[in-house]
């Protein structure tokens, strides 16, 4: 849902073009996009600054639930992608998880759109252009948004432990590190805790420094650890967003 506010382009585009051409368009109206152009297929964008987050939250919904519904059926092509969602559109049970989910979902879903308006958004944003499930090492590892030459971070669940604590942190500095070999230069990460209505924002060589106790060759430092991935993982298929 945040990458559907944050986001000048939907995030969704494959999974959207899957759709028919009627429910693209009432998708992406209702997220606040229009056509950029009068091409018929032309590329969508933003309008609005600040639209509902009540909306957003019901397309979020709808695409989440279509998303997860496409990775596990895992379509072999394009076309096997636009069937298999049309037939998941086919069965009533389909919009029935998705208005159960946004109705349980609700309560929690106000208390967070009313903290993230409270001036992270504006945060968020001021970063630069947004790109969500940025794709590292072709798939190998994604993150969930860099913004500029930010890396993002997002966890809306409780971080209780520390072992849930050093998770984050490990993320956030496998990302940092993978990013500049997949053609995205780093300056800064941020960890948003949404639940916690927390975020840090840190300096890439400061954070670095932190963590080793010294500073480090970040050059060095993102091949090393791209090699040992690519060592220790096959190549994965890319998502479908």
């Amino acid at each position: 849902m945040l990458a559907l506010d944050l986001c000048e382009r939907s995030p969704y585009l494959q999974l959207i073009a899957s759709l028919p051409e009627g429910g693209q368009r009432r998708l992406l109206a209702t997220a606040g996009d229009a056509p950029s152009t009068d091409a018929q297929g032309g590329p969508w964008r933003k309008t609005a600054d600040q639209i509902p987050g009540a909306r957003l939250f019901t397309v979020g919904s709808l695409l989440t639930v279509l998303d997860a519904a496409l990775h596990a059926l895992r379509p072999a092509s394009p076309e096997a992608a636009r069937a298999a969602i049309l037939a998941a559109l086919r069965h009533q049970e389909t919009f029935a998880a998705v208005a159960t989910w946004v109705r349980a979902a609700r309560p929690a879903f106000a208390a967070f759109w009313a903290s993230y308006t409270s001036g992270f958004q504006d945060a968020l944003r001021s970063y630069g252009p947004v790109t969500a499930s940025l794709e590292l090492l072709g798939g190998l590892r994604v993150a969930d948004f860099l913004a500029g030459t930010t890396i993002i971070e997002l966890k809306t669940g409780h971080l209780d432990d520390t072992n849930h604590l050093h998770a984050l942190i490990d993320q956030t500095l496998t990302y940092a590190l993978l990013a500049p070999v997949s053609g995205h230069p780093i300056a800064a990460v941020v960890m948003y805790l949404a639940r916690h209505h927390a975020m840090a924002r840190y300096p890439l060589d400061l954070f670095l420094t932190g963590l080793a106790g010294k500073p480090i060759d970040i050059a060095e430092a993102s091949g090393h650890l791209d090699a040992l991935i690519r060592a220790e993982e096959p190549a994965r298929r890319p998502h479908v967003h």
